[in-house]
Order: structure tokens, then sequence, then C-alpha cells
């Protein structure tokens, strides 16, 4: 609907915003800060075009979120960026906190401002309805098997294998559009590269060597304790695996990636469009526009997949309670205990390298990072606990403002080092328990795609669900374990989140302190 941008107007739409929130049975506090911000956005663009200029209201959402969209032709004008906040760093920190959730989206496009709300609606917790799904399966999978065999058989071959393999074949062919975009966005969003600030770029740099190295530590600690069978790696052959594992990764052709499902070489293709993207700037800015409009279409796709996740969860755990295999069942238990353990591991690391670097015991450490720590595991979200992670770091920590404003919603987008090492032993544990032959090279691909899907898997509902699809489709895994694994999951995310947030405050401690004594020795 089209208004005046007069403050008549203004306040009409705010009441309107605030009725159609409660309508959709949104968070109090989602509600309230939506309704506060559209109208104060409103009020910034009246100051700058007057009350004679229009604008319109749209309202919309999805099964999880609702959406409100504000149009206002004129002058391109960022309603969320201060007069101030024009270096490099500022402009990516903005979009990280979109990317999160935590801002509302602004793009200009042929002479209009739209900004986009996506306040999400109050609903059963994830593992409120995993549980459901769970004791469902287990109570009628048993019940099944009190039926005549041939009936039984019909059951599960006839109406629910066909169902799983019609989910899992959807989700495939989203999971690589959708890695895709969020990788080319991802890279793209960073900005000017020649502009980038020492800081911005010793933060990126620093959190992904350590990214890496911890996973690859995890990983080597943890596999003595895996009984894999190797198939190749004990042929002698695994020096030429390796180097055509490398090759492999370049595609013949842009499509292929795709039409084959091949997760390395979708990867590299986003790297290379990103760059190059990066690299020439403004010119690209049509494109820019595409790849952000492509993904909200696939992240809406996957909103509704995820709200099917409960479903797929159900008919896989139905399956193997009525054909009783148990062998699903192990690789759940060695998930579910070698996650947490290495979650620990990880918190133990980090805690003894920031003690070193800061000079301070690890009980003071904990005293003073315990409640960003119980925020993220009570809650699974590293979103709330960002501003309380902010506040640690600053009052607690001693890290700059600055760095913290910048390095904490940067870290918590980047730096997941629980979730890399959660895809980690996802894999191996199938890979056991199923029997499946590993090599070097299948070792070095399940780290590699850990890493990147922990750093790359957008925060939306779905991306979770998508990135453990593409990780099975990747290292060839059964499909009949996803269900165990996803349904642990969505408890081990909490303890991932935990490890992840706090793994990042320590990080940001350890690179602050090195900053800090470059500086003072430059």
């Amino acid at each position: 609907m089209k208004y005046k941008l007069n403050e008549l107007n203004i306040d009409a739409v705010s009441k309107e915003v605030n009725a159609y929130l409660v309508r959709r049975k949104t968070e109090d506090k989602d509600r309230v800060h939506t309704k506060l911000s559209v109208e104060e956005v409103l009020l910034d663009y009246m100051s700058a075009f007057g009350s004679d200029a229009e604008f319109t209201v749209n309202y919309g959402g999805g099964l999880s979120k609702s959406k409100i969209r504000l149009t206002v032709p004129g002058a391109a004008l960022d309603p969320f960026a201060s007069a101030e906040a024009a270096s490099e760093d500022e402009q990516l920190l903005a979009n990280v906190l979109s990317r999160m959730g935590q801002r509302p989206k602004w793009r200009y496009t042929r002479g209009i401002n739209t900004i986009t709300y996506t306040p999400a609606k109050k609903s059963l917790p994830e593992w409120g309805k995993l549980l459901i799904a769970i004791v469902a399966a287990v109570v009628l999978g048993l019940a099944v098997r009190a039926l005549p065999a041939n009936v039984s058989a019909a059951l599960q071959q006839g109406v629910v294998s066909p169902l799983l393999d019609t989910f899992l074949g959807f989700l495939n062919a989203v999971a690589g559009p959708m890695i895709f975009l969020s990788v080319v966005w991802g890279i793209y969003s960073i900005g000017d590269v020649s502009t980038f600030s020492e800081m911005g770029r010793r933060i990126c740099v620093r959190f992904l060597l350590y990214l890496c190295i911890m996973t690859i530590l995890v990983a080597l600690i943890s596999m003595p304790f895996f009984n894999l069978q190797y198939g190749i790696a004990q042929s002698g052959n695994q020096y030429s695996a390796l180097y055509q594992m490398v090759l492999d990764i370049i595609p013949d052709n842009l499509f292929m990636p795709f039409t084959q499902g091949n997760t390395l070489q979708i990867m590299f293709v986003a790297i290379v469009v990103g760059l190059m993207m990066l690299r020439i700037g403004r010119d690209t800015q049509v494109v820019a526009d595409l790849v952000q409009q492509l993904g909200s279409i696939v992240d809406g796709i996957m909103g509704v997949i995820s709200k099917l996740v409960p479903v797929f969860v159900f008919g896989s755990l139905f399956m193997i309670v009525a054909s009783s295999d148990s062998g699903s069942l192990a690789a759940g238990g060695k998930y579910f205990t070698s996650t947490v353990a290495g979650c620990i591991l990880l918190i133990l690391i980090h805690t003894a390298m920031a003690c070193v670097k800061m000079r301070i015991c690890p009980f003071d450490y904990w005293k003073r990072t315990f409640s960003t720590f119980f925020i993220a595991l009570t809650t699974a979200s590293s979103t709330a606990a960002l501003v309380d992670n902010k506040r640690t770091c600053v009052e607690k920590l001693g890290i700059s403002e600055r760095m913290a404003n910048f390095g904490v919603p940067f870290g918590q987008l980047l730096y997941n080092p629980g979730a890399s090492v959660l895809f980690w032993f996802g894999a191996v544990s199938v890979a056991e328990s199923s029997g499946a032959e590993v090599s070097a090279a299948w070792l070095l691909t399940a780290v590699f795609i850990s890493i990147i899907l922990s750093a790359a898997s957008p925060p939306v509902p779905g991306g979770f669900t998508a990135s453990f699809t593409i990780l099975f489709t990747q290292l060839a895994l059964p499909a009949s374990d996803l269900a165990v694994i996803l349904s642990l999951s969505s408890i081990l995310d909490f303890v991932a989140t935990a490890a992840n947030v706090f793994t990042g405050q320590c990080m940001l401690a350890i690179i602050s302190r090195s900053i800090e004594r470059t500086a003072d020795n430059g």
C-alpha cells in the first residue's frame, strides 16, 4: 500500500506493523524491535526526502518467518549506515550482521530504496519437533514388526522408502546452489580488498588459519579411536590418489559440478567467481544483486525444507527400527560421544592458548567468559550470545571496542571449529559403522569439506541439513544413516555452538594481543 511520507502515516504504519506481527505470533522482543526500527527508518527518509515523498509497505512471509518490505523512491540512502560508517571493515560488518539476521537488509535498485525485515515467528523448538518424530518413529517401528512380513515390507519399501529418496533428491538439488551462492556472496561482501584495513585482514587470516589447524589437530588425535577400513591408502597409490583429488577439484565446465553434485568443484567455482567479482568491484553490481536475490530464493526454499526435516527423521528412524538395523544406531552413539569430546578438547586448547597470551590462570579466564558461554550453551544460538560476547570482550578481556565490534560478529560467522569437528565426526562415525573404504584422499576430503561447511553454511533454516547432505554425498556415505546423524546434531548443536562462541572469544583475545604487541614494536 502506498503512503505519503509524513508523521501521521508513519505512526499509522508503525501500528499496522505491530498488529501484523502480533497476528503472525512473532517473538515479543523481535516485534518491538521491528516496530521501532520501521518507525525510525521512515522518519529518516522523511527527513531526507521531505513529507511529499511516498513509500509503500508490503507484508508476506513463510512458515517460520514474517516479512515486511518498505520501498522508498529517491536517491540511494542506507538508513542503517551512520555518517562515520564508511570504512570497508564497517561495510563488511553490516553484511555479516545482515547474514546473521541481526540487521534488516537494505538494497538500492533502479532508483528505489528497499528495506526488508524478516522477524521469526514463535514456534516449537527444533529439538522438540525432532523428539516427537523420534518417539513416534520408535513406537510405530516396533508396532510394524508385529505385522505380517509381506505387509511390513510393502509399507517400508513401497511407501516410506520412495518418499525418503524423493526428499533427499530434492535436498541434493538445492544444496549445491545454496552453498555456491553463500560462498560467492560471502567473498563479494568483503568489499574492496585494496582498502580493507590491516586489522580486518589479520583477523580474517588468523581465523581461517586456526580453523584449519584446530580441525586437523582434532582429526589426527581422534583417528586411533576409529576402526576405519582402508582401501586404496594401503595399496601404495595414495600419493597419486591425492594428486588426482587436487586435479579433480577443477571442473571441465562450469555446469558439470551442479549436474553431478560435486561439492569440491562447486566450492572451487564459487571461490573463483567470488574473487573475480571482488576484484572487478562495482562493475559487477548487477551480478551481485542477482546473487543476493537468488540466495534469498534458495534460503526460502531451505526454510520450507527445514520444516520437513522432522518428517524425514521420522521416516528414516521408522525404517531403522522396523528393519532392526543396529548399524545406524551404533554410528550415532560414536558420533555423539566423539563430538562432545572433540568440543571439550577445543575448549581446553583455546583456554590454554588464551591464558598464556593474557598471562592469567584458567579459572580466572573461565570466570570472565562464563556468561557468554552459558548463553550459547543453553540457546544453541551465537546470535543470542552476540551482545554479551561483545561486552565480555571489551569489559573483561581488554579487547578494544573497535576490534570487538568487528571481530565478534565476523568470528561467529567464520570461526566455527565446533561445527567443523561435528561434521568430521559425523563422517568418520558413519564410515566406521558402514564399513566404507577410506583412503588418505578420502580423509583429506572429509577434513576439507568439514572446514568449508563450518564457515560457508548459511545461518538459515535448513542450512545445517543441507550441509550434512553435501558431506554424505561427496564422501559416498549411506544416506540411511543421515537421519540418526541429523537427530543427534540438533542436540549436539548446543555443545558445538558453545564451543564456537568460546573459542572465538579466545582467538579474538589472542589476535588482539598480537596486534597490540606489533603496534608497540612499530
